[in-house]
């Protein structure tokens, strides 16, 4: 091989090496400042369209969800920002779903205030009762995890809907200040238990199993002469937190619970 040759050879190589080997710089994304921001105790947003509207993560780096997959959805606003991307200003919300399972920042553009109107949750009447909104909606799934808690206490027994409302409408009317109970009036075979009036103060790290069976066993109800109302239809209400719209404070009424026990022959439809 010619000697010229040989290093216009060479030179083709190093060439194909270096194209290999070269990468380009990688795509930078657009910068995120945050101009100005403010805070909202959960209020109830939805989408107002059925069109892609992307949910950014929350440093607006890549989209996470479309609200267009959620069409039921009540979300519930926390923050807006209005922030400077790249070049462009624009106003973001901060909001999550009512597990708060999902959360990411939107364009505000694509959301307006209110429940969703496909939303059932945020129109059960115990979510109302408990005042609505987020604060609402947890205050009711935590009712009901007490309810449970306590059934577990009473093995065999049936849950009435019924006698759960006369538990909580004769609790939350102060078992102490009456003699009027309502499943006991509608039906002497009814057994009411109540938690004392003025229920041990308690926090998020309460054992409210523990408390509630120390309080039955207070009055008598072992777990012997619990497990003899097998086959019992049975009301149970217990009070959850009181939470304001930030869900944040736990108040002292939590834990207070009410229950009925009638035998099944004898319940009242």
């Amino acid at each position: 091989m010619k000697k010229r040759n040989w290093w216009l050879l060479m030179g083709i190589v190093l060439g194909i090496v270096g194209i290999a080997g070269w990468q380009a710089p990688s795509a930078q994304a657009a910068s995120v400042k945050v101009l100005k921001k403010k805070a909202y105790s959960d209020l109830a947003m939805h989408a107002k369209t059925t069109k892609t509207a992307y949910m950014w993560d929350l440093k607006h780096s890549k989209h996470i969800h479309n609200l267009k997959n959620y069409p039921k959805t009540t979300w519930y606003l926390s923050k807006s920002y209005k922030l400077r991307i790249g070049k462009t200003t624009g106003i973001y919300y901060r909001v999550k779903n009512n597990t708060g399972k999902i959360e990411g920042l939107v364009w505000r553009d694509y959301l307006t205030k209110g429940d969703n109107p496909n939303d059932a949750l945020a129109k059960n009447p115990l979510v109302k009762s408990y005042g609505g909104g987020l604060a609402g909606i947890k205050s009711a799934r935590e009712a009901a995890k007490l309810q449970v808690d306590i059934l577990a206490l009473f093995p065999g027994t049936i849950l009435n809907d019924q006698y759960t409302t006369d538990a909580r409408n004769d609790l939350n009317a102060g078992i102490n200040r009456t003699n009027n109970y309502s499943a006991t009036n509608k039906n002497k075979q009814a057994v009411g238990i109540f938690s004392a009036y003025n229920w041990t103060k308690t926090t998020s790290k309460t054992d409210f199993v523990k408390l509630v069976k120390a309080g039955l066993e207070n009055q008598g109800y072992t777990t012997a002469k619990r497990n003899q109302f097998k086959g019992y239809q049975i009301g149970v209400y217990a009070t959850p937190h009181g939470y304001d719209s930030n869900y944040k404070n736990w108040l002292s009424g939590y834990g207070s619970w009410g229950i009925y026990l009638v035998p099944t022959q004898n319940a009242l439809n």
